[in-house]
């Protein structure tokens, strides 16, 4: 009767740490989708990189579209990121410019600060 007891109280405990863990990793994740992460090739093969996701911070040969403060990001700045890698960005509006890229116009808008308006550049790639 006590070790069943013991039992269900560690299961218990394993599934609400389990829903805590989930919580604590948060929607971005949820949001971002299956189909928006990409397996690298070359030398960090098994890092799974995201395009069209958003994210605390911008890992290398990626950048960014749209940033908002978030209280998953510790009220820190989140980014909407693109991947320049592995995608072609030909055409799309981002905060800056990625390596391999140049630009071809560029705009004041919204969607690169929190704090007023800032410039965006449509990327063109070399």
């Amino acid at each position: 009767m006590i070790r069943k007891l013991l039992r269900r109280a560690g299961t218990t405990l394993a599934a609400t740490a389990l829903a805590a863990a989930a919580l604590a990793v948060g929607a971005s994740a949820a949001e971002a989708g299956a189909g928006d992460r990409v397996r690298s090739a070359g030398q960090d093969v098994g890092v799974t990189r995201v395009h069209r996701a958003w994210a605390c911070d911008i890992p290398a040969g990626h950048t960014y579209s749209s940033v908002r403060i978030n209280t998953r990001c510790a009220w820190r700045y989140e980014y909407y990121l693109l991947d320049a890698v592995n995608y072609n960005l030909t055409g799309t509006y981002a905060c800056s410019i990625p390596s391999g890229y140049t630009y071809t116009a560029s705009q004041l808008g919204n969607n690169c600060s929190t704090s007023g308006s800032s410039y965006e550049y449509r990327l063109l790639r070399l």
